[in-house]
């Protein structure tokens, strides 16, 4: 048996390990979009989307014979994904026809979330499931699905054998997630020892807990329940509804700060799709669960033919933007950065900390706190983050930006309303 990394070696995401038998049975082991060009820049959005020849002769795209869509005939018995994340298998729908697409239930699940809110956005054409238990024959080649934690549900590392070797490509994975599936599990699986080979993902390797304060998703539950504890204004929480762990620790944190968990439709929807994998994934027919409504995600759901589910959660759990704005200490959001948060918050700038949403020469009040230890600063050399709002309807574009803050706040201690006005390369 031989293996080679066809890409992902040199840079972030864009994995792709070709193994093949004796019998020249050969798989790929994820087929993914990289995450950062050469310069270490993001790649535009939907550039995963473009024609593949561009994107071989970008080098973004493994340049392998037999794999793409338009080669004569596939040279890949399957394509075998370890998770639902882009850089894993943001490639794979540029296939060849010929080559199935194997991944375990949860990620077949999230990639049919992409087909439900993004139609038209690329994704493979069929998805087979791996056997939840046991092993799949591709010829000359077994491979054996090991489940692993990560951000992503349902998230595999894959065992390959063949001709009395084998090899284990880890995929993403981590061990300090909330369940025990992790490195513990992989040290005392029997199926690994003796391994021949082993490639593990290495991005994050050598960080500690001093990057984020936070040792395992147990201490991010503790950590969001005394934040909750100590405001009585809304708490939201920038993280994927696609992450297991997250979403349960928001939900723990809200339910011993004594609040409701607030998810969006494609939130509740994805926490839907995966009820089957774990029973404790916060649901919207659960007690100290609500959603938010969002106009384009009902869209998607009704394109979909998912309006009967629409209308159950509607009746057992939509929240009004009017009882969040009165009482906003009653909830913890579980938000993406993105337009219908930016819109949320805001319709609910008296309740946030910091909101500017003015079109360029308009002008707001906010009502900031100076600490008591603040001195008087001068923050025309320094950058921050604005919503800016072109419109004022649920459809108006939003565009968040970096501006200069042009002026002087005052360091004396205590809250003050403070007049904020769009010069638009500026906010003064």
């Amino acid at each position: 048996m031989n293996h080679r990394v066809l890409a992902g070696a040199d840079r972030i995401g864009g994995t792709c390990i070709e193994v093949t038998a004796d019998d020249g049975t050969a798989v790929l082991l994820d087929l993914g979009m990289p995450l950062y060009d050469d310069t270490g820049a993001d790649f535009p959005p939907r550039t995963h989307e473009r024609p593949v020849r561009e994107l071989v002769a970008e080098g973004i795209a493994p340049d392998v014979p037999g794999l793409w869509a338009d080669d004569p005939s596939p040279r890949y018995a399957a394509i075998v994904l370890t998770h639902a994340h882009l850089d894993h298998y943001g490639l794979a729908h540029h296939a060849h026809p010929g080559i199935p697409v194997y991944a375990s239930r949860g990620t077949a699940a999230m990639i049919d979330v992409r087909r439900v809110f993004s139609p038209r956005g690329a994704r493979p054409r069929e998805v087979r499931e791996l056997p939840s238990r046991g092993a799949l024959r591709i010829g000359g080649l077994t491979v054996t699905p090991v489940p692993v934690n990560h951000s992503a549900p349902d998230a595999r590392a894959l065992l390959v054998e063949a001709d009395g070797e084998s090899l284990l490509y880890t995929g993403d994975w981590r061990a300090h997630g909330r369940t025990a599936v992790g490195r513990r599990s992989l040290l005392a699986d029997e199926r690994l020892r003796g391994l021949g080979t082993l490639i593990c993902e290495g991005t994050m390797l050598g960080t500690d807990a001093e990057l984020h304060g936070a040792d395992d998703e147990s201490s991010v539950e503790r950590r969001l329940a005394a934040l909750c504890a100590e405001t009585d204004s809304a708490v939201v929480v920038l993280s994927s509804g696609q992450h297991p762990d997250r979403v349960i620790s928001a939900f723990r944190a809200a339910k011993r700060a004594g609040r409701q968990l607030v998810l969006d439709p494609y939130q509740a929807y994805v926490q839907e799709r995966l009820r089957p994998l774990s029973r404790l994934l916060p649901q919207y027919d659960w007690p100290g669960v609500r959603v938010k409504f969002v106009r384009a995600h009902v869209r998607a759901l009704k394109d979909a033919g998912l309006m009967p589910w629409v209308y159950r959660v509607r009746d057992a759990a939509k929240l009004e933007t009017r009882e969040f704005a009165l009482h906003p200490e009653r909830f913890l959001v579980l938000a993406r950065n993105n337009t219908p948060t930016m819109l949320l918050l805001d319709k609910l700038a008296d309740a946030a900390d910091f909101v500017y949403s003015q079109a360029p020469g308009a002008s707001t009040e906010v009502y900031i706190t100076v600490p008591p230890a603040a001195r008087a600063v001068n923050v025309g050399e320094h950058y921050f983050e604005f919503v800016m709002l072109m419109g004022g309807s649920d459809s108006s574009f939003v565009d968040v930006t970096t501006a200069r803050l042009n002026g002087t706040i005052s360091g004396l201690p205590g809250s003050r309303y403070v007049t904020l006005r769009n010069e638009g390369a500026y906010v003064s």
